[in-house]
């Protein structure tokens, strides 16, 4: 084998000389042409040969083959997880092995049986249809410890962040659908969840409706989801600024003297979608109270109006009150 790559080498050697002295006329570059694509074909012929020859030959080689559980038996299911892989020694021709890398096969753990002779289980369904010879498995058997199943629908929580642009906003909270999952799997680990979330997603600079599909968190090899994903669809508008003046009323108590409040009006500026604006501002949505006992109980002369929103039928959102804090004055009668 050595000489015979040594006469592969100075075959090489010898068309690069032969391209060198070439002149650039038409006629030598039609004929170093010639000459490199006569090399390339012999190349290939030769190298042809020399797979097959020491293709042919015994070689041992490592594979990871990846490890599922079956399907769960009736009321029982798995406690532990599985190894994630299992690494074999084959032994057996060059071109047989070859097939290996090609496809490396996934072995099914049969979990109705309280332990799996891997070594046994790799034999059987990979050498078993070949001239291939297991040397080693390791690990060479894995132990399984089953429990009663248990199956529980629980609420989904979304892990979503959401950012719109500049002047929009969300119409209502988004909407997941399903909002709920059903878990399946051993009693000790399904019983005490209580919920299950959603990956992480991000998405920026909305303007319009949305609508996605997001992935649930990988539920592993020992539970079992009723599905995969659920879709987020949110309602994105744009808004703007409105501005309207309340009067502040004072709620509460009886046979209370009278209160003068200064200032007695509130300017209350707020976010409304731009569909909703002119419906809004024909309606009495917001107002500003005093409990009567906020006052009695105030020791500084000031106070906070509540400011209350009438915003069952619209989304709307309070920016800000001026002034945040009014004074009274309380009226005794002699």
């Amino acid at each position: 084998m050595p000489n015979f790559l040594s006469f592969l080498a100075s075959l090489w050697n010898r068309i690069k000389s032969i391209a060198s002295t070439e002149s650039v006329s038409g006629s030598g570059n039609m004929q170093r042409t010639e000459k490199v694509l006569v090399f390339l074909v012999a190349y290939s012929i030769a190298l042809g040969l020399w797979l097959l020859i020491n293709l042919s030959r015994d070689f041992s080689v490592t594979l990871d083959i990846p490890l599922y559980y079956g399907a769960f038996p009736e009321n029982q299911a798995p406690v532990q997880s599985l190894p994630e892989t299992v690494r074999a020694t084959f032994t057996g021709e060059g071109w047989k092995l070859l097939g290996l890398y090609g496809s490396i096969p996934r072995l099914v753990v049969n979990i109705n049986e309280s332990a799996t002779n891997l070594y046994q289980s790799i034999e059987q369904q990979i050498t078993g249809t070949s001239d291939i010879s297991l040397s080693r498995a390791e690990p060479s058997s894995v132990s399984i410890r089953l429990e009663p199943a248990l199956s529980r629908k629980v609420p989904v929580v979304p892990n979503i962040q959401l950012e719109t642009r500049r002047q929009f906003g969300l119409l209502r909270a988004p909407v997941i659908s399903p909002d709920s999952v059903t878990i399946s799997g051993a009693r000790s680990l399904v019983e005490n969840i209580d919920s299950w979330p959603t990956r992480f997603a991000r998405f920026d600079d909305l303007q319009t409706p949305l609508n996605a599909s997001i992935p649930l968190e990988d539920s592993g090899d020992l539970i079992r989801l009723s599905t995969s994903e659920v879709s987020l669809s949110a309602n994105i508008v744009e808004f703007t600024e409105g501005e309207i003046r309340v009067p502040i009323e004072i709620t509460g108590g009886t046979n209370r003297p009278a209160v003068i409040l200064s200032p007695s009006v509130l300017t209350i500026r707020y976010n409304v979608p731009i569909t909703q604006y002119s419906e809004v501002n024909r309606r009495q949505l917001f107002r500003a109270v005093v409990p009567y006992q906020a006052i009695v109980a105030d020791t500084t002369g000031f106070l906070q109006p509540e400011l209350v929103a009438d915003d069952s039928d619209f989304s709307v959102s309070i920016r800000s009150s001026v002034p945040r804090r009014i004074s009274y004055f309380l009226l005794i009668e002699d």
